[in-house]
């Protein structure tokens, strides 16, 4: 298993990544490879496989008490982003 800090630097990495996908930012036919090239460069940063990831998040996901406190802190590292490049503009 991803240790807790760890995961969360990198859960919160995956909601930029999904957030990206979801706005729509890049052009539908480079989106799937886009997003797997950013999801690979993570897992190679963080120097986790996609499997262990996955068994991770199961883990979190059947503990739900659990994964609210860390999609809490998630959430509050996500802010602390927003307002970092507010403050830049």
């Amino acid at each position: 298993m991803i240790s807790r800090d760890t995961f969360v630097q990198v859960l919160t990495e995956v909601h930029l990544i999904e957030g990206v996908k979801k706005q729509r930012l890049m052009r539908n036919d480079e989106q799937g490879l886009i997003v797997l090239r950013h999801y690979v460069e993570l897992f190679e940063r963080f120097d986790i496989s996609e499997d262990r990831f996955n068994a991770t998040y199961r883990w979190w996901y059947q503990h739900p008490t659990e994964m609210d406190g860390l999609l809490e802190e998630v959430s509050e590292r996500l802010s602390d982003l927003e307002r970092e490049v507010n403050a830049t503009n």
